[in-house]
């Protein structure tokens, strides 16, 4: 099983003190609470990360077994250094994946590859960071970087990527209409392909029809 960064997941610095602990698990804890986020993967998957992070940081000994378990596993890296993600990186993350889809041939390149990047970028940390940091300007700058950057994937990454997205734009409608008019057209595009083939079809038999009754 994978080592977890419980700092990253409450969004507190290692040496965070216990109040500090108590009220980011709080607060992270009613955001995410599945009743408040009825059929959100995500959330449910977070409230799960939340309360095994509280229930060992908030332990003073499981605390002090925490960090010597993170030396054994990583003994040429501080555990503060694995704080330096910020709100700015992780936007300068999605500027530089759009820069990098904007040079690709749109027939050819790997949507699978440029969901998982975008996976990443809203992964569970990052998204602790995020929401931590409550920087909306910056949040919505970032939601319309990744639409964007979302805008040539199948329809079946589509609501995973914005079910994250709404999390980030908090209680600004206009953001969150903006995610939902993205998944409707997303949604009606999807239609269009998997029906466009049938209505040619249905169109060239028709007028095979036609012509073979005139005939």
């Amino acid at each position: 099983m994978a080592f977890k960064n419980h700092y990253k997941t409450l969004g507190i610095p290692p040496d965070a003190s216990l109040d500090a602990i108590k009220k980011e698990f709080r607060k992270l804890a009613l955001q995410y609470h599945p009743d408040v986020n009825a059929g959100n993967e995500f959330a449910a998957s977070q409230f799960r990360e939340l309360q095994e992070a509280y229930e060992t940081l908030s332990h003073p000994s499981k605390r002090t077994s925490y960090h010597s378990e993170w030396k054994l596993r990583f003994p040429n890296t501080d555990i503060h250094l694995s704080w330096s993600q910020t709100p700015v990186a992780i936007l300068n993350d999605c500027i530089k994946l759009n820069k990098q889809i904007a040079f690709m041939d749109m027939f050819r390149m790997n949507k699978e590859a440029i969901y998982h990047r975008i996976k990443n970028i809203l992964s569970e940390s990052n998204m602790n960071v995020l929401l931590h940091h409550k920087d909306e300007a910056l949040n919505q700058k970032l939601i319309l970087q990744l639409l964007s950057a979302s805008s040539e994937l199948p329809f079946t990454y589509i609501n995973t990527i914005a079910g994250q997205l709404k999390i980030l734009a908090g209680n600004n409608e206009a953001v969150i209409k903006t995610i939902r008019d993205f998944v409707q057209t997303s949604k009606n595009r999807n239609y269009w392909e998997k029906y466009y083939p049938l209505l040619v079809l249905s169109i060239t038999l028709i007028i095979c029809w036609l012509i073979y009754s005139v005939t």
